[in-house]
């Protein structure tokens, strides 16, 4: 597999992680009846969640995409 492939796929699983961990810290927020909530809210809450997660991943992340690359790298070896 293309190394640029593999830290794509590795960049965004840690994208898809870090949106999961930030998720409940947006479920806390209320939003006023007047100026907002309902459903439409919650979907763009998450779409704004998912691209927080993505923007993290893509400014260096956690490391997390590294170690999966790594490991990704390992399990292409030993086949």
């Amino acid at each position: 597999m293309d190394p640029k492939k593999l830290k794509e796929t590795a960049q965004e699983f840690e994208s898809v992680f870090i949106a999961e961990m930030l998720r409940p810290m947006f479920d806390g927020i209320k939003t006023s009846e007047m100026f907002g909530g309902g459903n439409s809210e919650k979907v763009y809450r998450d779409m704004q969640v998912d691209e927080y997660g993505k923007a993290i991943s893509k400014a260096g992340g956690i490391g997390l995409a590294d170690s999966i690359m790594r490991e990704m790298i390992k399990m292409q070896e030993s086949n």
